[in-house]
């Protein structure tokens, strides 16, 4: 699954972005939810990168900044 690697990417290279901005940029990427849709949801982002942290792809403790 390439979406959690796709938000670590974001928020790594803007750490105090904030997850509607996560949103806004994904829709301008026209990536697609994880359930297909086009509109994204703070919550969906929120649980990729908590996913994104479990994969070892961002450190914890910028995973929770935004939380």
């Amino acid at each position: 699954d390439r979406l959690p690697a796709i938000v670590a990417g974001i928020k790594g290279a803007d750490p105090d972005i904030t997850l509607q901005a996560i949103c806004t940029r994904l829709e301008a990427m026209r990536e697609r939810t994880p359930r297909g849709r086009t509109r994204w949801q703070p919550s969906s982002v929120k649980m990729l990168l908590e996913r994104a942290e479990r994969l070892g792809l961002m450190p914890y403790e910028s995973s929770q900044n935004q939380m």
